[in-house]
């Protein structure tokens, strides 16, 4: 969080990964920083004991092309 905040002060484009049980923390430290806009990408928490390989590469693949769009957007 405190890396894309100290990118976004310098103008370069960061996107804050967050697992979903902690949307609400990472939203409250941007406020806390002072971030009106973070630019946060939530994902589902890796399960690596009950998920195939092929889940969890897709799972990443997934989320590896939405920061690239998110980035692509700024």
């Amino acid at each position: 969080m405190r890396d894309a905040f100290e990118a976004w002060k310098a103008g370069i484009p960061a996107v804050v990964l967050v697992h979903d049980p902690f949307v609400t923390l990472a939203k409250v430290q941007c406020q806390m920083l002072g971030t009106r806009d973070p630019v946060m990408l939530v994902y589902q928490q890796d399960a690596p004991a009950l998920e195939s390989d092929e889940e969890s590469a897709g799972k990443a693949r997934r989320v590896a092309a939405e920061v690239v769009r998110l980035l692509s957007n700024r």
